[in-house]
């Protein structure tokens, strides 16, 4: 059953503080550093249209938002800025298994915030889902956290059990097993088409190039242990229908999707393969501009014969959302 109103308020309440914030889980640091994080990925400035597309996105896929909203792993605060200043529900609880995370995000809203939920920080693993209230949430969102999520299946039962019904677990930001596969393809024919231009290949490149491909192939793995990796799996749209399905939940797939694409302008982030792939080595991997300099010129023909597989329709998946829907129906 949902649960009554006041039932947030007082569960809220009734949670440990820990030096300002709710505590949940332990606390835990990113893998790197946090404070570098904005300048890793090239964020400036306080980012607003990936939050005000993400509640469009609610709306258009008609998920209950009277409920309470919940964020797992905030990062700097990419999404949540704008998902507090757009979405209606009367609360949001914004949580991270970092501090450091927590107090960046935090300390994006002023005193002229024109947001109208109240806010609420908390220290949370997602790991450690399990021990949310049923029937909670109309709202879970995630921007880039589900591949950092060792059991992913029980996340997503966890989740079912969590949401109101008629809300929804939204994930966005998220690897695509096939698309990354085909990234670390094409990395892998750069050293080839390098020397065939009669250019140098230099030991940081080959060492950066090795650290994206054997990545993408811990990520892909399913026999091995992931319990200290920082990013562990990838996914395909049909084995998380197979896992929504399991518990409740149908699957709405957006390939190459970003949040910020359904808010105005209403433009593509990604909009063609080749795109992705050069933003991905130059922010992601850290390719040095003299590395990115060689692979655009020599791997015009790879990226081209993609892009041109893929001129009137989205494609090839690579980062994409993911939008988990529970039946407005009876709770099961």
């Amino acid at each position: 059953m949902i649960p009554p109103p006041e039932s947030f308020p007082a569960w809220i309440a009734s949670l440990r503080k820990w030096h300002g914030w709710l505590q949940l889980s332990a606390e835990r640091a990113y893998m790197h550093a946090e404070e570098d994080y904005n300048s890793h990925y090239g964020v400036a400035a306080v980012e607003t249209r990936e939050g005000e597309g993400f509640c469009n996105l609610l709306r258009t896929h008609q998920v209950d938002t009277s409920g309470p909203a919940l964020e797992i792993g905030c990062g700097t605060g990419y999404l949540s800025y704008g998902l507090a200043r757009h979405y209606p529900g009367p609360d949001f609880l914004i949580t991270d298994p970092s501090p450091t995370f927590l107090r960046l995000t935090q300390g994006q809203f002023g005193p002229d915030f024109a947001g109208a939920t109240r806010r609420h920080y908390a220290v949370f693993n997602a790991d450690d889902i399990a021990q949310l209230p049923a029937g909670m949430f109309s709202v879970i969102a995630l921007r880039s956290t589900l591949h950092h999520i060792l059991r992913v299946e029980e996340f997503i039962a966890a989740s079912a059990r969590a949401l109101r019904p008629g809300g929804a677990l939204v994930m966005g930001a998220e690897p695509c097993e096939t698309g990354f596969l085909l990234m670390a393809a094409v990395a892998q024919s750069i050293p080839n088409a390098l020397r065939a231009a009669g250019v140098a290949l230099r030991p940081e490149w080959t060492h950066k190039l090795d650290d994206f491909t054997s990545t993408v192939q811990f990520c892909c793995n399913r026999d091995i242990d992931k319990t200290q990796g920082e990013d562990k799996h990838f996914f395909g749209p049909f084995e998380l229908a197979r896992l929504g399905d399991a518990h409740g939940l149908k699957l709405e797939f957006l390939p190459t999707g970003s949040f910020q694409d359904f808010a105005p302008p209403h433009g593509n982030a990604f909009h063609c393969f080749s795109s992705f792939f050069l933003m991905y080595m130059e922010f992601c991997m850290r390719f040095d501009p003299a590395f990115m300099e060689q692979i655009r010129l020599h791997l015009k023909p790879q990226l081209k014969f993609i892009d041109d597989c893929y001129r009137s329709h989205a494609g090839p998946a690579v980062s994409s959302i993911f939008l988990l829907k529970k039946s407005a129906g009876p709770a099961r």
